[in-house]
């Protein structure tokens, strides 16, 4: 985050602290922790564990598979993008973000996500986080999907917006999901968390549907 003569210092410590908006857009963050700004206040996190990274990985190179199949609907997708919510004033990283051709810009220029994803860690805190708040939060920014990706429960629940709220469509281990933003892009639910799970013992997994 870019530095200025008031630059606040944030770590651990500072978990829970109010932060405007711009104060934790320019704030300097002791490294090793994720930092989020979660309607005014500062939420400071462990960085997940590696099956989650895994569980990632394999979301985007599904995504990246798709794009090779679908040329011309996607213009970028990645994880960690910020984004800013008006409203809340938050700033959240999205585990997955996907950008789509011909998306407005933000007030920087950025173009903004249509869809995101998120994986869901171990703990109430985390759980409360992503299917609660983020679900509120995402709906406020106009998102026009929202994946709840869980591996405790085994589920991805694939959120719809239609107008002002969310139509909400579960899919279980021996289902696929999909959603309506990216027509075609399918992900087999058992094939994305036995990925992960699987990783360790064949040296390697390869992304569900590749």
């Amino acid at each position: 985050m870019a530095s200025t003569s008031e630059t606040i210092h944030l770590g651990p410590l500072d978990h829970g602290r109010r932060l405007t908006l711009q104060e934790f857009l320019d704030a300097d963050t002791e490294e090793g922790y994720r930092y989020e700004l979660a309607r005014g206040f500062l939420e400071v996190t462990s960085f997940p564990g590696e099956d989650h990274g895994l569980i990632v990985w394999n979301l985007i190179h599904s995504l990246n598979d798709f794009d090779r199949n679908h040329p011309g609907l996607i213009h970028r997708a990645g994880g960690g993008g910020e984004l800013r919510l008006p409203g809340f004033g938050s700033g959240r990283h999205p585990d997955v973000a996907v950008v789509l051709r011909n998306a407005p810009k933000d007030l920087r220029g950025v173009r903004v996500p249509s869809l995101v994803m998120e994986v869901v860690s171990p703990g109430a805190e985390a759980r409360e986080r992503d299917y609660t708040t983020k679900r509120e939060e995402y709906l406020a920014f106009g998102l026009f999907e929202y994946w709840i990706v869980d591996p405790i429960d085994r589920r991805i629940t694939v959120l719809i917006r239609d107008a002002g709220t969310w139509v909400e469509r579960p899919f279980t281990e021996t289902q696929t999901a999909e959603g309506l933003v990216l027509p075609g892009f399918l992900v087999p639910v058992a094939e994305l968390f036995a990925a992960a799970a699987d990783d360790e013992g064949q040296g390697g997994a390869a992304a569900p549907g590749a």
